[in-house]
């Protein structure tokens, strides 16, 4: 974890630690360890120099004033002792230059004069910072004994200066100490959490792969079932209600094929919307349609209520029925039979607000703060059934990507729930009426190739065309595929894209190369794929493709791709 990661409890400025590393200017002294005579006349220098001896002090000797003042620039002295009266110039003007330097304003100096105390010119030296006077003739006593006073003092500054500079160094290093250590209480807690966090997610990637097992192998059982139903009696029609069995539990297959793959599409940042002005009404009348089957297998009834203002949005009409269908599927699954189901529409200030309401289970106040999350399915529906938990966590970010909002509310157990959909209303500019989707023409006769590597698909898809009266020739390979087309002149030709030897973009290249002269309308190429990606869809028509489907595919989609339905 980096310092930026912290929070601000837990780190400190730079400026702060230094602070507490460098010393206070009050200690910020220069403390030196030699004694200055400065003095024009040698013998005094001779004799002041043998009069100091016992200090055990380096002495350092100036014969005038600019020679002190160089040595200043030098070192730093513990002492300075001074002559008064020096040519050119005299100590007080030394004293002056001296304390003018801010380095050496603290410095110790004592004059040496043959002045009376009496005299004007010792208070003068007093203000010019001297620390004391020493009057001639000096006895070597006084001398030494006040040397060694101004000298102690300065050992005991320097002591001190070093004991500050110790204190303060323990106290930055006690401090980045606590920092650390309050940096690794923080980073262990983090750690904690995350461990915590992926041992959930762990523990939901677990309960999902059961859930996954269990709601595959829901309808997977009937078709087993249906299929050794109908291979016990194969010469004998098959009966409505197994054919109405084999189309709910394959369409429910579909449905839960989709789920994971939106959810992957969201994951990854690919799942894209294709927005349109569109009109609610018949966004509500298709997700109702679409859910009718489930709803009258419950015998639940359903009302559809709006305020009268047909309101419109810019939003992507397969993915806002994909909301409504999930909603109104949660609903008929969580209510008992005969349950009553809204869905209601109104224009509220700017939005467009869809509520669907049942008189069902109810949601539970543990639950409920969490019922938009991926993979959270812990309500029990009243026949058993349950859900892979995609379906919430579906709506909730198809609804954000059209910049609304979705929640939800239950009263509790047994006291039903509502779901509430808010989308912002299309500008005025772009508002328009969906069109409904525009039926399939029934055609007969017309000559179709059909090309897939896996000859079950093959035949099935070829028998289906059959039956609806078309003339239908089979390819298991790509260059068989080609070889037919160039042959035939088919009206059609469904192409699957995952082929063996030549894959079915450039079946489809190979087939416009060869045959340039043919318009679309004369021959129409359709992609039958698995990978159902824009950028699939995209490179299938650039490929030479009119259509891309992806599979499962039902004849409804088959027979518009053939007749250039959307």
């Amino acid at each position: 974890m980096s310092p930026s990661e912290l929070p601000p409890e837990l780190t400190v400025p730079d400026s702060e630690l230094d602070a507490l590393r460098t010393p206070a200017h009050t200690f910020d002294l220069p403390v030196g360890q030699d004694i200055l005579l400065v003095d024009d006349n040698q013998t005094n220098l001779v004799a002041i120099e043998a009069a100091l001896g016992p200090l055990g002090r380096n002495l350092v000797l100036a014969r005038s004033g600019m020679d002190a003042l160089a040595r200043l620039l030098e070192q730093d002295f513990a002492l300075i002792l001074l002559d008064v009266a020096m040519p050119d110039m005299d100590g007080f003007e030394t004293a002056r230059l001296v304390r003018s330097r801010a380095r050496n304003r603290t410095t110790p100096i004592i004059f040496i004069t043959g002045m009376s105390w009496q005299e004007d010119e010792v208070i003068k030296g007093y203000e010019l910072g001297a620390f004391d006077f020493l009057i001639k003739p000096v006895r070597a006593e006084v001398l030494r004994a006040k040397a060694r006073l101004f000298v102690d003092l300065q050992d005991r500054t320097r002591e001190l200066h070093h004991k500050a500079e110790e204190l303060r160094q323990a106290q930055a290093d006690g401090h980045e100490r606590e920092l650390v250590e309050q940096r690794r209480r923080f980073e262990a807690a983090a750690m904690e959490h995350q461990m915590q966090q992926m041992a959930l997610t762990d523990r939901r990637k677990d309960e999902f792969l059961a859930i996954l097992a269990h709601e595959l192998r829901n309808p997977l059982q009937p078709l087993q079932t249906a299929l050794e139903v109908i291979e016990h009696e194969p010469d004998k029609p098959v009966a409505p209600r197994i054919r109405g069995i084999i189309q709910r539990q394959v369409h429910h297959i579909t449905r839960l094929v989709d789920d994971l793959l939106d959810v992957a599409r969201f994951t990854a940042g690919k799942l894209e919307l294709r927005r349109e002005p569109t009109a609610i009404a018949p966004i509500v009348s298709e997700a109702v349609s679409s859910t009718r089957g489930l709803i009258d297998t419950h015998k639940h009834s359903v009302e559809i209520t709006d305020d009268g203002t047909r309101p419109a949005v810019f939003g992507d009409p397969m993915r806002l029925v994909q909301v409504l269908v999930n909603l109104l599927s949660n609903a008929a699954k969580y209510t008992p039979p005969g349950g009553k189901i809204a869905m209601q529409y109104a224009t509220v200030e700017n939005h467009c607000e869809l509520r669907v309401v049942d008189n069902g289970r109810g949601i539970s106040a543990e639950l409920l703060p969490t019922i938009f999350d991926m993979f959270v399915q812990e309500r029990t529906s009243p026949d058993g059934a349950g859900g892979l938990g995609l379906g919430l966590g579906l709506v909730k970010r198809l609804v954000e990507l059209h910049e609304g909002t979705v929640r939800a509310h239950s009263a509790g157990k047994d006291l039903g729930s509502t779901f509430t959909v808010a989308i912002p209303l299309a500008d005025a500019s772009r508002r328009a009426t969906r069109k409904q989707p525009a039926l399939v023409a029934e055609s007969a006769g017309l000559r179709a190739i059909v090309v897939d590597d896996a000859p079950d698909l093959r035949e099935l898809l070829a028998e289906l065309l059959r039956l609806r009266g078309h003339r239908v020739t089979t390819a298991g390979s790509g260059a068989e595929a080609v070889r037919l087309v160039c042959e035939e002149r088919p009206d059609v030709a469904l192409i699957d894209i995952g082929l063996p030897d030549m894959d079915g973009y450039a079946v489809a290249r190979a087939i416009r190369a060869a045959l340039p002269d043919l318009a679309p309308t004369q021959l129409r190429l359709i992609a039958v794929t698995g990978y159902g990606q824009d950028r699939d869809r995209d490179r299938a028509l650039a490929a030479g493709f009119d259509a891309h489907v992806v599979k499962p595919v039902n004849a409804d989609g088959i027979l518009r791709a053939i007749h250039g339905v959307s």
